[in-house]
């Protein structure tokens, strides 16, 4: 009997195939919970729009004298996920309003979108990383209102 003629996998060829099926095998899970995580991702940013425009529509909604006292520096609850809006209204100009709603959220990994670490919707110490005066978010809605005399 010649060894040389038999065919079939030997131990060290069956074991490199066994490798490259786990690595690839591991590759497709990745990619299969990254995309999970973008469809999260996705959905509370649709969530976070949808909020921030509803906010931003009640605002506008509100008698121009009302706006300031009502709003800045409001925050408010944000239903369907771990979030939470902030509103802030620049007065500088006494006849035009700036308006900016953000929304802030956590991902269920525990990312955090948005510089309101601790949701709350308020500015505490540390969270205006820019120190533009506003929490800032991938959310964010800034329109101006103007007195109508």
């Amino acid at each position: 009997m010649d060894l040389k003629n038999e065919t079939g996998l030997t131990f060290v060829e069956l074991l490199m195939a066994t490798a490259i099926l786990a690595l690839t095998m591991g590759a497709i899970l990745v990619s299969y919970l990254r995309c999970i995580e973008l469809s999260e991702m996705a959905r509370n940013t649709a969530i976070a729009v949808q909020s921030a425009r509803s906010k931003m529509e009640e605002i506008k909604s509100t008698d121009f004298t009302q706006i300031r006292a009502t709003f800045d520096n409001t925050g408010f609850a944000v239903t369907g996920m771990s979030a939470r809006g902030a509103i802030d209204v620049d007065d500088t100009n006494a006849e035009m309003l700036k308006i900016s709603v953000d929304v802030s959220w956590k991902q269920k990994n525990g990312r955090l979108l948005g510089e309101d670490q601790d949701l709350d919707g308020a500015i505490d110490a540390g969270e205006d990383v820019n120190n533009n005066g506003i929490l800032d978010s991938p959310v964010q809605i800034v329109t101006h209102i103007a007195q109508l005399l």
